[in-house]
């Protein structure tokens, strides 16, 4: 049995802009969780006792979202330089000769956890979650070619391969030493790539294999996400909470939750202490609801949704299939919302949104989030100056950071991102991203002349 494992979370996460800025990947939301709440219950569901997390950049917040969980120690990474330096880090506080590794910003299924350390238990060997690249792009990620289910080669964003590395391993004190020798940039890449300087933990891993040691692939059967992008939180939170759905069998509702009688629930409901919902609400799917939440006045919800603890959503308002609504946030008012809502956040008077809203920001009244392109297409992004049309619906989606609001009346077009300490004022089109401390609002020149009774003939 594995008994230690370190979490390597002291990234920046640039490239999930506009909330990288202010939250640390490894502590947004799932499911109405922090990710790393998922990856230390499927570490500890196999039997991990000890869990070390490595801290950089907004480390005081993941260290307050596993403040309360037993076996997680958390230590800082003063000067993070990458992976291969954050694992270097993290082991000097583990003495287990093998351990499991991951990185803070995947999300991963316990099931495909136990298959990856069965394999390397079984057949004494490090190991490697990894997956079919499929329609993924190969020059995004880190990826690795197999040969007799071993990877035979690590490549950065090269131009093909057969799969990615999901961040998942388990490893043992013969990486040691190549990670103390990593050469601070991936030098396992192919001509004419441009990598950064940073010492990557899959260049270490490529120098262990080329000098002949052997790394087993694991391929996952399940669930999988790299949250690389905003687009890839948005997917992960609607594809877990399908997971999580499955695992629902029977309903699970607390003694002092008040469910009304002319409720109409048509899945299993998972309610927490206090939690409320009343006449006419129509639940169409599975739904957990936090503690001392309130679902009332006819609110439509649809299936595999969270509900978290203290929100309010009320006066028939639309909930869409495979969302996330925060804890302490209100949706009403006829409202209409699909994706996530973060904590503390409001979303009614008529608005229609799809997409992110970050923590404690401001729908105003009537503010609308265009999705579908006149030409049907998805929207271009761009992701740290370069440019990308990805293939997930996400990138039709908007995109609002933490602390930002809308005025009355504001339109959304498709993919538009807005970076967090931000106001779009009333009536404003917004068709393209804002930066973070942005002020936009619409500038009006007025017309004045004379009307009165003369006008009609008096």
């Amino acid at each position: 049995m594995v008994e230690a494992a370190v979490i390597l979370a002291a990234g920046r996460g640039a490239k999930m802009w506009p909330y990288g800025d202010t939250c640390p990947k490894a502590a947004l939301p799932v499911a109405n969780r922090p990710l790393i709440h998922w990856q230390i219950q499927a570490l500890q569901a196999c039997g991990v006792k000890r869990i070390v997390v490595v801290l950089g950049h907004l480390g005081a917040q993941i260290r307050h979202a596993v403040g309360d969980l037993l076996g997680v120690e958390c230590v800082e990474q003063k000067n993070p330089q990458g992976t291969a330096d954050s694992l270097l880090c993290g082991l000097a506080c583990v003495n287990q000769d093998r351990f499991l590794v991951c990185c803070g910003d995947v999300l991963f299924t316990e099931e495909d956890l136990r298959r990856l350390i069965d394999a390397a238990q079984q057949s004494d060997r490090d190991a490697a979650l990894v997956q079919v690249l499929g329609k993924h792009a190969s020059n995004e990620w880190l990826c690795a070619n197999l040969k007799e289910n071993s990877v035979h080669e690590i490549l950065g964003h090269p131009r093909e391969a057969s799969h990615r590395l999901c961040g998942v391993y388990m490893l043992s004190r013969k990486i040691m030493p190549h990670l103390a020798n990593n050469p601070g940039v991936m030098q396992s890449v192919e001509v004419g790539a441009m990598p950064p300087g940073e010492a990557e933990l899959a260049e270490s891993l490529s120098r262990m294999i080329r000098r002949g040691g052997i790394l087993s692939a694991v391929e996952s059967q399940d669930l999988f996400y790299d949250l690389d992008k905003p687009w890839h939180l948005l997917d992960a939170n609607q594809s877990f909470l399908h997971y999580l759905g499955e695992k629902l069998t029977q309903n699970q509702i607390h003694s002092k939750a008040r469910i009304h009688p002319e409720a109409e629930i048509d899945g299993y409901l998972a309610a927490e202490e206090g939690a409320v919902i009343g006449k006419g609400v129509k639940i169409k799917g599975n739904l957990w609801v936090g503690a001392n939440a309130k679902i009332i006045d006819g609110a439509i919800i649809g299936g595999n949704t969270s509900i978290g603890g203290e929100s309010v959503v009320r006066e028939y308002c639309r909930i869409e299939e495979g969302s996330s609504i925060g804890s302490y946030c209100v949706v009403g008012h006829c409202a209409e919302f699909g994706g996530i809502l973060m904590d503390g956040a409001y979303s009614y008077h008529y608005g229609e949104y799809w997409g992110i809203i970050g923590r404690s920001s401001d729908l105003g009244a009537a503010t609308v989030c265009g999705n579908l392109r006149f030409d049907d297409q998805r929207t271009m992004h761009r992701i740290r100056g370069r440019r990308e049309i990805p293939e997930s619906p996400g990138a039709n989606a908007a995109y609002l950071g933490d602390y930002t609001r809308t005025g009355v009346n504001v339109i959304l077009m498709p993919g538009v991102k807005v970076g967090p300490y931000s106001v779009i004022g009333a009536g404003v089109i917004l068709n393209e991203d804002a930066p973070n401390h942005s002020l936009i609002y619409v500038k009006q020149e007025l017309a004045h002349s004379t009307w009165g009774p003369e006008k009609y003939g008096w």
